[in-house]
C-alpha cells in the first residue's frame, strides 16, 4: 500500500502559507537531513497531517491546548467533563499558594476581541482579555475548527491561554512537590523551579511540565520524537499506558501538532 502524504496545515498562531507535503520542507536532503527525511517518511505511515505552531518557547502549551480542544469538537459528553475539570482549577491554584488576582481574569466574565463569523465573539459581558472557560464553551456551542483557529491565532487571546496553562502546570507541580522534587536539580527548590522554568512566557518545557499539565487536565497525549541522533522513531505517552487523544511532534526543540491516520 502506498504511503500517505504527511501534509502541513495552517499554523496555530501567526500561521503562514497553504497546505504542503511536509517531506518537501526538507529540500534536497543530504547527510543528517537525509536521515531526518527517512524518519519523516516513516512517520507519514501513521499520521496524515501536521499543524505547525509558532516557535516562541510556548509551542508545547499552545499545541496541547489547541489540539485537545479541537479533539473535543462534536463530543458533548467529553466537553462537559472537561468543563467540570476547568471549573475545579481555581481550587488547585489557591492550594498552590497563588493569590486570586493572579488568575481571576481567566474565570471572570470578559470579552475576547476575536471576530467569529464577522462579529466579535464575547466570552462574557465585561471588558478584558480571554476567559479560558469561555473558549471551552465556544468549542461546545460553535463546534467549528475555523472559530477555534481564530481564537488561537489572535496574539492576545492565544497568549493568555498559554499563561493560564503555565499557571496550572506550576500549581500541579507545587501541590505535588514531594514527587516532583526528585526530577529537578538539587540546588533548586520546587518554588524556584516553577517561578523561573514554568510560569514565565517563552520558557521551553521538559518532561516535568508535560507530565504535570497532562495530569492536571486529564489529557492523554503522545509525543513523537524525531532526532538526527536516533536510528528509529521514538515516542512517549503521558501518562504511560493511556490512550492518547492528542499527538505532538517534537523536532529540533519544537512542538507541532500531529493528526493520526485513524482519527483524521
Amino acid at each position: 500500500m502506498a504511503s500517505r502524504t504527511l501534509v502541513v496545515t495552517r499554523r496555530v498562531l501567526l500561521w503562514e502559507g497553504n497546505i504542503h507535503c511536509v517531506l518537501a520542507l526538507q529540500g534536497n536532503a543530504v547527510g543528517a537531513d537525509a536521515h531526518i527525511f527517512c524518519l519523516l517518511q516513516e512517520l507519514s505511515k501513521r499520521f496524515t497531517a501536521i499543524r505547525k505552531t509558532k516557535g516562541d518557547g510556548n509551542c508545547f502549551y499552545r499545541a496541547l491546548g489547541y489540539s485537545y480542544l479541537e479533539s473535543l469538537l462534536g463530543k458533548s459528553r467529553e466537553i462537559l467533563k472537561f468543563k467540570e475539570r476547568v471549573l475545579q482549577t481555581p481550587n488547585d491554584l489557591l492550594a498552590a499558594g497563588f493569590e486570586e488576582h493572579k488568575f481571576r481574569n481567566f474565570f471572570n466574565a470578559m470579552e475576547m476581541h476575536v471576530h467569529v463569523d464577522g462579529a466579535p465573539w464575547r466570552g462574557g459581558a465585561d471588558g478584558g482579555g480571554v476567559q479560558f472557560y469561555s473558549v471551552v464553551e465556544l468549542v461546545e456551542k460553535d463546534g467549528s475548527v475555523s472559530s477555534l483557529l481564530k481564537v488561537f491565532n489572535d496574539q492576545s487571546s492565544s497568549d493568555q491561554i498559554v499563561q493560564f496553562l503555565r499557571l496550572l502546570t506550576s500549581a500541579f507541580i507545587r501541590n505535588r512537590a514531594d514527587f516532583f522534587r526528585h526530577f529537578i536539580d538539587e540546588e533548586m527548590d520546587i518554588k524556584d523551579f516553577c517561578t523561573h522554568e514554568v510560569e514565565p512566557m517563552a520558557m521551553e518545557c521538559d518532561h516535568i511540565q508535560i507530565t504535570a499539565l497532562s495530569q492536571a487536565l486529564n489529557i492523554a497525549l503522545q509525543v513523537e520524537y524525531v532526532d538526527e541522533m536516533d536510528t528509529a522513531l521514538n515516542h512517549h505517552v503521558f501518562p504511560e499506558a493511556a490512550i492518547p487523544s492528542v499527538y505532538l511532534l517534537y523536532k529540533t526543540s519544537h512542538y507541532n501538532i500531529l493528526y493520526a491516520a485513524d482519527k483524521h
